[in-house]
């Protein structure tokens, strides 16, 4: 039996919820997922373009599901340090950002200009091709 004491997941999971600290603190930054190479391995893009490998601590490993495009916040203070060691590993992540986390940020300063996406209207870009309905061969 598990002694008591920790609240686990639900725990873990509200604290991530809150918006009272949205700021990213000093040596944080955004960064988004690129893939997902093993299980507690993701591939990051910093707001220079550049690509490096992240760690997933084993308490976000359960509980938040990453998938390409999610947004992190990720401690990158010993980067340095690491690469220069030869260990592939550059950052860990500190928090997983949700949808809502996300709006919020990118109507802030602190988000970074590369991951400002526009969303282009593609229904009047070609009209003809909206126009052509789609049918299905039939067997005969």
């Amino acid at each position: 039996m598990k002694s008591g004491g920790g609240g686990g997941r639900k725990n873990l999971k509200r604290a991530a919820r809150e918006d009272d600290e949205l700021s990213v603190q000093q040596g944080h930054s955004i960064m988004q997922v690129l893939s997902l190479p093993g299980s507690n391995l993701i591939e990051v893009m910093d707001a220079a373009g550049g690509k490096s490998l992240a760690l997933l601590p084993a308490k976000f490993r359960k509980s938040f599901w990453l998938k390409q495009g999610s947004f992190v916040v990720v401690d990158e203070s010993g980067k340095d340090e690491a690469i220069e060691s030869g260990s592939k590993i550059g950052c860990m992540v500190v928090r997983v950002l949700f949808r809502e986390q996300v709006r919020a940020l990118q109507k802030s300063p602190e988000w970074p200009d590369i991951f400002k996406t526009t969303i282009v209207d593609e229904s009047n870009s070609h009209p003809e091709k909206a126009c052509i309905p789609f049918r299905r061969a039939t067997k005969f």
